[in-house]
């Protein structure tokens, strides 16, 4: 099976173009096996629209990796929404990645896979099948 990477995630969402988000961010919480991840997305197209039908939508734009991916942890935010919660935040522009080939919003490596299980090194997590 291939592996699903938070770019590759990151990516498929930040291109939609009906979900349009204003951020994303994907966390690889299965010490780089790509098989758990926990996302924020931020989109004006999720006001006013139900949870379930939210995460709907981010289920058809991620169809092709959702089979290949053990768990995902979606938190789904209006703008509105978001900026009730963290009333600092402001949506970040995008820039292109080091090798120029995507976008990446300021503060997000898009290179990374954040450990949930840091003593665990990523080859014995998926090993382990998680």
């Amino acid at each position: 099976m291939v592996k699903v990477s938070d770019t590759h995630i990151y990516e498929q969402l930040m291109k939609d173009a009906t979900l349009n988000p204003a951020f994303v961010e994907v966390k690889d919480t299965s010490g780089g096996c790509g098989s758990m991840f926990v996302v924020t997305v931020v989109s004006d197209a999720f006001q006013g629209v139900l949870p379930i039908k939210r995460h709907r939508m981010v289920h058809t734009v991620l169809e092709k990796e959702i089979g290949k991916i053990h768990a995902i942890t979606l938190s789904l935010f209006s703008v509105s929404q978001y900026r009730a919660k963290n009333p600092e935040w402001v949506p970040p522009a995008p820039q292109a990645k080091p090798d120029g080939d995507s976008a990446v919003a300021p503060g997000i490596d898009a290179n990374r896979s954040t450990a949930a299980l840091d003593s665990v090194p990523p080859a014995t997590a998926c090993a382990q099948g998680h």
